[in-house]
């Protein structure tokens, strides 16, 4: 069998050695192109995929009428290899030496019928023109007519060779962008970890200032009278307890950690990575209603939650991309 592959996606070594799925250690992006085309027994078969972005597996399938009984064996060739996105396969058959038209007699004697009626009544003179005819839509479609059990079972062993190959040269160029993806989340996530820990050191700051804000009031209010230390720290404590962030800051490095195994352990991570950038985007949401009155703290708090949530918002973008 001579094959010839589409020249920018040529079947390679590190093609061949992918597993169905692509490597383990990798993530994959949900667009790319590849086109396969290969010969044997005097049938000749392309196969071109197109991946783009969707929420789900959206399989659209396109080839000729004499290979219908093929759908079930492409839709599972499909997903054995992927998992999220939609896909356009488009599937070109040909049997050099016997090429032809394939002509739908019926539909053609009808117009013929239609033309001859419409000529006797109004008195035309002209004949019908076949190649006009030809034209129709539906009437003459190219192809090899039906094919032997015996013929079919051999196309059908090329088609699934040459749309395996077409998959895995597909997933290789769905990998090459998804390593281009997954540095960019890496950089951005490391950005999140230096404002999470900017924000932390922010908050321990929170009760000494407390402290001399209410020790400043009570003294202007109080004059010269001694103040309440028990109840100085109580209120301080209380305060400080209003606008405490360790819970979120802790849920939020947790996500962060999360989202760094996802990204370095399955290459099927785009719904997973969605679901925990929602729930850091909550946590940012969070720090930003909790942010303290107390001008030396509360705008540098604020101003870092809301870096956070630019930054979480393009890890969202960049997720809607990736398997």
């Amino acid at each position: 069998m001579s094959r010839r592959p589409h020249a920018a996606l040529g079947r390679s070594p590190y093609v061949e050695s992918l597993p169905e799925h692509g490597r383990d250690d990798m993530i994959r992006s949900m667009t790319g192109y590849s086109k396969v085309q290969a010969e044997e027994g005097g049938y000749s078969i392309a196969v071109s995929i197109r991946g783009t972005n969707h929420r789900f597996l959206d399989v659209q399938l396109r080839f000729p009428s004499v290979l219908e009984s093929m759908d079930p064996l492409l839709r599972r060739l499909i997903k054995n290899h992927i998992t999220r996105g939609h896909v356009e396969v488009t599937v070109n058959f040909d049997q050099p030496g016997n090429a032809g038209l394939v002509v739908d007699r019926k539909v053609l004697a009808a117009y013929v019928g239609a033309y001859q009626t419409l000529r006797a009544e109004f008195g035309c003179s002209s004949e019908p023109d076949l190649v006009a005819l030809l034209r129709v839509p539906g009437l003459a479609t190219g192809g090899n007519g039906e094919l032997s059990t015996e013929d079919l079972e051999r196309v059908r062993v090329l088609l699934e060779r040459v749309a395996t190959e077409a998959l895995l040269s597909l997933n290789e160029m769905r990998g090459r962008e998804g390593e281009d993806l997954g540095r960019d989340l890496k950089a951005r996530l490391a950005r999140l970890e230096v404002l999470t820990e900017e924000v932390t050191k922010m908050a321990e700051r929170l009760p000494k200032l407390y402290q001399h804000r209410l020790e400043s009031r009570l003294r202007d209010l109080m004059g010269s009278t001694e103040l309440d230390g028990a109840r100085l720290a109580a209120e301080v404590a209380y305060l400080a307890s209003r606008s405490d962030t360790t819970e979120e800051l802790t849920r939020f490095r947790s996500h962060v950690t999360q989202v760094k195994q996802l990204l370095t352990e399955s290459p099927e991570v785009g719904k997973k990575l969605d679901f925990l950038l929602q729930e850091m985007n909550r946590e940012a949401n969070t720090l930003l209603s909790k942010t303290t009155d107390l001008p030396e703290v509360g705008l540098e708090v604020a101003h870092l939650a809301i870096e956070m949530k630019s930054e979480i918002e393009k890890l969202r973008e960049q997720a809607q991309n990736i398997e």
